[in-house]
């Protein structure tokens, strides 16, 4: 990944941070982006300041408590009127786990503009140098006047390793069975299902996913996973685009036609080590009907 250096004409772009009330998860991780040499932001041309007055940048981590709206909002007013709002997390994006909490009073979008969101719970040091990678180029084109390049897709997957962890979930429509146990343990509610008239579409949020993985360890089939991609990071004004999206398509019941959502293979095999043609001939079979098939059948 290759950003360009920039400097000010008085020296390198400030970063201010404020914490909004954060567990200081993506506090650690902007720890590492001054600390440590790989990913230390001065190769960016950056410093941190503990000036709100010398503030280029702000990074905001946290949900915005109530208890620390003031201040917070006090703060930022301080910073230059042309400095670049980058939403560190998905507490300021969207509130994560602590969005329904009585001493919450975010996402910081209602009460201040944000520029740039780095999704994660916290986000990899990489992911938060690409996100003030993006607030330079911002902060660049706002210089020179220019309208900033918008493409809501152009960062996704080129940000990939082979570490699976605090990485972009990925779904796989096929092998749904539309159990919905992935939204049910799902704690930042990021996992929304909704039946239409030909299947039952899933849309995950990245913008409110947490990384946790608890969706996929669940999952019976494996439709859900966890990546390596971690490059996140895009413009505020493009966050709903932000999905994992998918469709399970229904399909007649070959006993009696109902409209039903067919036993995924990947199911069979979790509870078949060998799954002969009676089983098999389950998969596309409604319950009344399974319940009917298994009537009939001797017992040993």
């Amino acid at each position: 990944m290759h950003i360009e250096v920039e400097e000010t004409a008085v020296g390198p772009v400030r970063l201010f941070r404020i914490n909004t009330g954060s567990c200081n998860g993506c506090d650690v991780e902007l720890a590492v982006t001054s600390a440590v040499t790989e990913f230390d932001v001065e190769q960016l041309g950056c410093r941190y300041t503990e000036s709100a007055h010398e503030a280029d940048i702000v990074l905001i981590t946290g949900p915005l408590t109530i208890r620390a709206r003031d201040e917070v909002l006090r703060l930022y007013a301080q910073a230059p009127r042309d400095k670049v709002t980058v939403a560190v997390g998905v507490c300021p994006v969207s509130g994560g786990v602590f969005r329904d909490s009585y001493a919450v009073d975010g996402p910081i979008e209602r009460h201040l503009p944000v520029d740039v969101n780095i999704p994660g719970c916290p986000p990899r040091p990489q992911a938060l140098l690409a996100g003030i990678g993006a607030a330079l180029e911002i902060r660049r084109a706002r210089r020179d006047r220019e309208e900033p390049a918008r493409n809501p897709d152009h960062r996704k997957h080129h940000g990939t390793d082979n570490f699976p962890a605090r990485g972009r979930m990925s779904y796989d429509a096929k092998a749904c069975v539309d159990c919905r146990m992935c939204r049910h343990v799902c704690a930042a509610g990021a996992i929304r299902f909704e039946a239409g008239d030909g299947g039952v579409r899933l849309t995950l949020w990245h913008n409110s996913c947490v990384f946790c993985g608890l969706c996929s360890h669940y999952c019976p089939t494996g439709a859900l996973s966890v990546t390596g991609d971690w490059r996140l990071d895009h413009r505020a004004a493009d966050a709903f685009t932000q999905i994992e999206r998918g469709e399970v398509p229904y399909a007649p019941c070959t006993g009696c036609g109902e409209a039903i959502i067919p036993t995924a293979p990947q199911l069979l095999h979790a509870a078949f080590r060998r799954p002969n043609p009676e089983i098999e001939k389950l998969k596309n079979l409604c319950p009344a009907c399974r319940q009917l098939m298994s009537i009939g059948v001797p017992r040993r």
